[in-house]
């Protein structure tokens, strides 16, 4: 099967969405199919920095990043990067086109194409249930209601002429059908671990990252997220520092991952500003590997998204996770409070320190475990894609 999938953004540019489509891609193109992923030269999420355009193979997976230009600040559409080199590209023979994310000009050409040819179309969501809401309410000004116009008239019928939509998360999945009235929906949760790649982070890459990073023998809380708002480390911070200073020295608190929105960053460094404890790093990916098996306890105090795979990664590198109820995956579906998982109101600062507390003075020895069942069972990669392939023969 021929497949091309279309993207904004694709690594090395990382983000929850483009780890879940290189995964799925370079699954894909082991099992035999011939996989195009088509998407733009930026290699971060604001458009700050760029790679040169062209096509090469990556992992079995033909990659075409066409020249693109960014669009400054943002714009009622939410449309970020213009890409005309997509329309032609969307002519290309395939068995099956698949667009992640929108909206999007690569999917009003697919959508096109679709009409024409009757090419089968995949749309990947990953939109959460509030956001799709807060933008059909259209409240907060001019650009919000043109915003909110734009989706109802122009974005719901390209998503209803699409074979399948795919939402990450129930949630998601409950608001695209009851919102825009959709039938074509199906959940998802495209996020997993690939086992051998933690396997093969050995002890010794492990003491070596910590003598470099300057950890000693501290037990570590990981957060491994891009810096931005939405992924909370600002009430992370303010919630784990009191505990770090009571115990100096015992415990330190990585942030880990790349800064996608700079002044944000800067106001997380000055509430850690003047504390040994909390380290701010950015690895490569070996080394992010390394994090986890390093992590007594993984932290994803987002304020709202579909799935947080990193929970994922910290499950089965046995750390204890805590979650925010603004993940709505975990919410809904795969984290039970207690059981596998800590699980904690979003922004209350107060409730995720006591979770913190909770997991920095007791063992949690069956949670730990259970956690590590839960991606074993249930999100590997292979388990991912094939469930992913009992959906895109619908289309």
């Amino acid at each position: 099967m021929r497949v091309r999938y279309f993207s904004y953004f694709y690594p090395p540019c990382i983000g929850g969405g483009e780890v879940i489509l290189q995964h799925q891609a370079e699954e894909l193109a082991r099992r035999g199919h011939e996989v195009h992923v088509h998407t733009t030269p930026y290699t971060n999420l604001d458009g700050s920095s760029e790679t040169t355009p062209g096509s090469t193979v990556e992992g079995g997976v033909h990659v075409h990043r066409r020249p693109s230009r960014w669009l400054p600040g943002r714009n009622p559409m939410e449309k970020n990067a213009v890409t005309p080199a997509f329309a032609q590209d969307a002519a290309l023979s395939a068995h099956l086109l698949v667009c992640v994310g929108y909206p999007s000009f690569h999917l009003d050409a697919l959508v096109a194409r679709k009409r024409v040819l009757g090419t089968p179309l995949v749309v990947q969501n990953y939109i959460t249930a509030d956001f799709l809401r807060e933008i059909l309410a259209g409240e907060g000004g001019l650009g919000k209601r043109v915003r909110a116009r734009y989706w109802r008239t122009w974005v719901r019928p390209a998503l209803a002429a699409a074979d399948v939509v795919l939402a990450d998360s129930p949630a998601a999945a409950a608001a695209l059908r009851d919102t825009l009235g959709l039938s074509n929906v199906a959940t998802h949760i495209g996020m997993a671990v690939d086992p051998a790649e933690f396997d093969a982070v050995g002890p010794e890459a492990v003491v070596a990252l910590r003598r470099e990073l300057g950890l000693g023998d501290a037990r570590i809380v990981l957060a491994p997220s891009r810096l931005s708002h939405q992924k909370g480390a600002d009430l992370l911070v303010r919630a784990c520092r009191p505990l770090l200073e009571a115990r100096p020295g015992t415990w330190k608190l990585v942030i880990a991952g790349p800064v996608n929105e700079p002044a944000f960053a800067d106001e997380v460094r000055r509430l850690a500003a003047g504390s040994a404890d909390i380290v701010f790093t950015q690895r490569p990916r070996p080394e992010q590997v390394a994090l986890f098996r390093s992590a007594d306890v993984v932290v994803l105090p987002s304020r709202g998204e579909t799935v947080g795979g990193v929970v994922f990664e910290g499950m089965y590198a046995g750390a204890v996770c805590i979650v925010s109820d603004g993940v709505e995956a975990a919410r809904d579906d795969y984290l039970r409070d207690g059981v596998n998982g800590l699980l904690v109101p979003r922004e209350n600062v107060e409730a995720l320190r006591a979770a913190l507390g909770r997991a920095m003075t007791e063992p949690l020895t069956a949670v730990r475990a259970a956690g590590r069942r839960t991606v074993q069972e249930r999100f590997t990669w292979r388990a991912s894609v094939d469930r992913l392939l009992e959906l895109y023969p619908r289309a």
